[in-house]
């Protein structure tokens, strides 16, 4: 095929190789199919142009111009007027601006001042519109309206009439029109003014290129960007296209029907996800998809629900992505027999004809989330947003657990919503499952029914949804029926000025949810008996499992109670029950986790008394804990020497428990046992659903941290399995249990939940899942049980009082723990490892790991941890803070190895019934300001200063900790810890590495790549 260098010349091209070609088929006002020819076409086109420069409407470009740049805007709805205009401009050397007739007034003027258009061409119905579109322009004169002439300007009559104009002489050679700006479409302006976004002949006619070869109807307008590469398409690939005259009829399954029973020839359907749902609420619709060869979404995210249903009756659905900036860059089409996965893209396999995986770089955006960038090169590429070159969509993909290259869209960045507890919510999964039921768009006699109504949809929203994601029914709020959504033309919600126009109902919700209510009508209680029925009442409409086993004094956390439930109930609470006017802690139900406590706290509350959990019970709860664990369930054994006691045995090949693997310690430990060549096994035991799950997870904590090249080559050495620690056996089969009690050596308890925000006794099942770790190792059938390592943390030290130094020794005060429940539960759990090795024969250690920072050959670090986002303030403010003290940072991948050096020293050196406890935290204290300087007292000013945007400035929503920590008049005393007998033991502690500005660099390097920072 020759070279086609503009659209024009593709039309002249395909007139000549075509020219009988029926190429588009478009309804007359009786709703029936009028077809055109290719010659039709291009004879009305040039007898359009001819009107427009005969009448002194359009001049048009002069002969030999290359470099003017001129705009016309197009103004009106998908009729042959329509394409006929856009094929004129074309000819006559103009860049045709596609204008939605959904614009406001403003919005249109913008875009006609930004693209520098000189007039615009105005079907007859949206004058008024454009009228008052120029008194938004700074200077109306600047732009001139032209009524769209009627058709029959170019109709058959008037060709027949005047066949000299039914040829056009272009101002310039083919080749020469390439570079020339051909057309515009905008955005939808979900974020402010729409976008115009230009693109070039080349540019188009490169885009044409990719399609399917199919003749379509398309249900999307033809000034939408999706919508309009259809029509190219069609002419480039000569299949013949139908359109949905959208804006004149509205899109129901009775009229594609009637057009599509019209138009037999058809064999793909591209439309938005809409029409698509309401084909298959009918059989009729359903069984014309299945009949085609392909049915087409784009312009926004299909439902799963919908999607899945109609891959499984046997339609070939292909999702298709792409931007106007960038063309289409990726499919689903695939091998419709073998592969069901309709919603992925693919960027690269048998299926994709272009290179487009050359083009195309995914950034690491936090969980699985990653954003699509476009490379520079992309041929279809006309917009660069980066120091690079490249593009960045915004938008969010997952990638496919299998198929490599392989992505799923779940949403913008602009999407998301961060809470006030820094959680992220990507709200359009469950958006497009909830539109997915056929009520949510029908009027009802009250919104109680609508509830009950919605119920089994909002359900599965929330099946799919992570907890803190999920929707509460007391969060639905109903509008009243035909209240308008502000909406793009593709259907997609706008989002920002949703929650602009509706800014008064979603606070109102938030009111409701929050109890900040009348407190006239609200539940009084008057006794804590009452107390509790009515908080059992409330637990069981939240959670969703049974409760009848449910004792008051259970804690509510290890009963399975998750974040988002406590707030529910504390919201419930404080919405339903009478409390004086006061007001709950957020975290009333962390503070108080069990039925008793919280009915104690409404009673004191509703009565004007306050409930404090005291310093001192904290302290007697820990004592408590270590009483009721202290008894191991070991049975003496003898010697296999026929002697009693448990004598040093040499034990090779080693096998290994490893908790904690998924985590970024864990995952450095696991590489560096499995760089031992004495270690035959190591049992990974994960939170996960089953064993596969635990070992992708495995697998994908080694790729995070870039350590899978390793991973890979002895993964056969790693056994993952999924576990419960706090439940019998771990909850592992017996046959499981047993082999690992019986081939352990050595086990390194690394795993626990980071949640500061959970008292002491919702650590208990963390603490249990310990205790029932060492009680496998007394398991064993061995004399000498495997030796237990526990990965503690220096909080459990961090209030010590001094004068001295913190030892490097088990402290028998609990008060020396910081004030919170994770501290606390590590304190206790030191402590249980001290009775254990005095009441057993089990070796037993403490690992008591500080502050860990990234490593040292990739820099890989937590993006979450308190300093990283300390450090993010040299994107957000532009600032960092001079903490006046030192910070002990031991490397991780360091940190690992000394852990190791401590768990492989010779049992022989550590007398049985002793604790060893290890300090692993950087020996060499650096001050803070080597590294990085400025007052803190300003630094803090300057944060609490900055956005509250807590996904562009994460450190902001730490405010508070910062505050609590940093911003006193002076900062408490903080003692060292000893490292003295570490360092003996470890080589890799003494010869740990210091943060120095080769490693600093390693860590931004690292976080750049990411993109965490800029």
């Amino acid at each position: 095929m020759s070279t086609i260098y503009s659209f024009s010349h593709l039309i002249a091209e395909r007139t000549r190789n075509y020219p009988n070609l029926e190429i588009l088929g478009i309804p007359d006002k009786d709703f029936n199919y009028i077809k055109y020819t290719l010659a039709d076409l291009d004879a009305s086109a040039s007898l359009f142009a001819h009107h427009l420069r005969d009448n002194g409407l359009l001049n048009g470009r002069s002969k030999g111009d290359a470099t003017s740049r001129m705009t016309v805007g197009l103004l009106g709805v998908s009729n042959i007027s329509y394409v006929v205009t856009e094929l004129a401009l074309y000819r006559m050397g103009y860049c045709v601006l596609f204008l939605s007739p959904n614009n406001s007034p403003p919005a249109i003027a913008h875009l006609l001042t930004v693209t520098n258009a000189t007039h615009m061409i105005v079907q007859d119905v949206l004058l008024p519109s454009a009228a008052a579109a120029l008194t938004h322009l700074s200077n109306p004169s600047s732009v001139t309206i032209i009524n769209q002439p009627s058709s029959d300007v170019f109709g058959s009559a008037a060709r027949s009439l005047h066949p000299e104009k039914t040829r056009w002489d272009p101002a310039l050679k083919w080749e020469d029109e390439s570079l020339l700006p051909v057309t515009t479409i905008h955005s939808s302006g979900s974020t402010g003014f729409p976008k115009p976004i230009t693109v070039t002949n080349k540019v188009a006619i490169s885009n044409c290129v990719m399609n399917f070869g199919l003749t379509t109807l398309t249900t999307l307008p033809l000034y939408h960007g999706h919508g309009h590469s259809n029509l190219h398409r069609a002419f480039y690939s000569a299949k013949p296209l139908y359109l949905f005259p959208t804006g004149s009829i509205p899109l129901t399954s009775p009229n594609v029907i009637k057009l599509l029973k019209q138009a037999p020839d058809v064999e793909l359907l591209s439309g938005v996800p809409l029409a698509l749902k309401l084909l298959a609420e009918t059989t009729e619709g359903l069984q014309i998809l299945k009949s085609l060869k392909l049915v087409m979404f784009g312009g926004s995210a299909c439902p799963d629900e919908l999607g899945d249903f109609l891959v499984n009756e046997g339609v070939r659905l292909v999702g298709h992505y792409g931007l106007t900036e960038m063309g289409q860059l990726m499919t689903s089409f695939r091998d419709f027999e073998t592969d069901k996965d309709w919603n992925w893209t693919r960027a690269k396999g048998p299926h994709v004809k272009s290179n487009v995986n050359d083009y195309l770089r995914f950034e690491h955006r936090g969980g699985d989330t990653y954003e699509l960038f476009v490379l520079d090169g992309w041929p279809m590429k006309v917009m660069t947003n980066q120091p690079d070159g490249s593009y960045a969509t915004k938008d969010l993909f997952i990638k496919h657990p299998t198929i490599p290259d392989t992505y799923k869209f779940i949403g913008r960045i602009d999407d998301t919503l961060v809470m006030v507890n820094g959680e992220k919510t990507n709200p359009v999964p469950m958006e497009l499952t909830l539109r997915s039921s056929p009520y949510i768009a029908d009027a009802t006699s009250s919104p109680s029914e609508l509830v009950k109504l919605v119920a089994p949809i909002v359900a599965l929203a929330n099946a799919e949804a992570p907890s803190h994601s999920q929707l509460a029914s007391e969060a639905l709020e109903f509008l009243p029926y035909g209240t308008v959504i502000p909406r793009a033309d593709k259907g997609s919600i706008l989002r920002p000025r949703v929650y602009k126009e509706f800014e008064g109902v979603i606070n109102e919700v938030y009111k409701r949810l929050e109890g900040d209510i009348d407190e006239d009508g609200k539940r009084r209680l008057t006794d804590e008996v009452e107390a509790r029925t009515a908080i059992k009442d409330i637990i069981s409409k939240t959670v969703d499992r049974p409760i009848d086993n449910l004792e008051d004094d259970t804690d509510l956390f290890d009963f399975g109670l998750d974040s988002l439930q406590s707030s529910r109930i504390r919201n419930t609470i404080q919405r339903e029950i009478y409390l004086g006017g006061k007001k709950l802690s957020p975290n009333a139900v962390f503070e108080h986790p069990s039925i008793t406590q919280i009915a104690r706290l409404l009673v004191a509350t509703s009565s004007g008394n306050e409930v404090v959990l005291t310093r001192r019970s904290s302290l007697e709860i820990m004592l408590e804990l270590v009483e009721k664990y202290s008894s191991f369930a070991y049975t003496h054994k003898a010697h296999v020497s026929g002697t009693n006691g448990a004598a040093s045995i040499s034990v090779i090949p080693r096998v290994v428990v490893l908790t904690g693997a998924t985590g970024s310690l864990g995952a450095y430990i696991l590489d560096e046992l499995l760089s031992d060549p004495s270690v035959a096994t190591v049992y990974c035991l994960c939170r996960a659903k089953d064993d596969a799950d635990a070992s992708s997870r495995i697998t994908a904590s080694m790729k995070t941290r870039k350590l899978s090249s390793h991973y890979e080559q002895v993964q056969s050495r790693v056994k993952a399995l999924a576990c419960d620690l706090s439940t019998n056996k771990l909850g592992l089969q017996s046959d499981v249990y047993n082999e690992i009690a019986t081939r352990a050596t050595l086990i390194i308890h690394n795993a626990w939940a980071v949640n500061f925000n959970l008292g002491i006794s919702s650590f208990e099942p963390h603490i249990r899942g310990a205790v029932n770790l060492i009680n496998l190792a007394l398991s064993s059938p061995h004399p000498r049980p495997a030796d237990f390592y526990f990965a503690s943390s220096v909080s459990a030290v961090a209030a010590w009082r001094g004068p001295d130094s913190i030892p490097e020794a088990i402290t028998d005060d609990p008060s020396v723990a910081q004030g919170l429940g994770y501290a606390q539960s590590k304190w206790i759990t030191e402590k249980l490892c001290q009775v254990a090795s005095q009441q057993t024969p089990i070796r037993t250690g403490v690992l008591r790991i500080g502050q860990m920072v990234g490593d040292t050959q990739n820099g890989v670090w937590n993006e979450t941890e308190a300093i990283s986002l300390i450090i993010k303030c040299t994107d957000t403010i532009g600032i960092l803070p001079n903490l006046e003290e030192s910070v002990s940072w031991l490397p991780v991948d360091y940190a690992a190895k000394a852990i190791l050096d401590l768990v492989n020293i010779p049992p022989q050196r550590l007398p049985l019934g002793e604790c060893p406890v290890w300090n692993v935290t950087h020996p060499k204290l650096v001050p803070w300001t080597s590294i990085l300087s400025l007052p803190r007292h300003e630094w803090i000013k300057a944060l609490r200063a900055s956005p509250i945007d807590e996904r562009n400035n994460p450190s902001r929503k730490l405010l508070t900790f910062f505050e609590n920590k940093y911003g006193q008049e002076e900062l408490a005393t903080r003692y060292p810890l000893l490292t003295v007998q570490t360092e003996k033991a470890s080589k890799s502690l003494r010869s740990a590495p210091i943060a120095d500005v080769e490693l600093v660099g390693k860590w931004v390097a690292a976080w750049r790549e990411t993109g965490f920072l800029a």
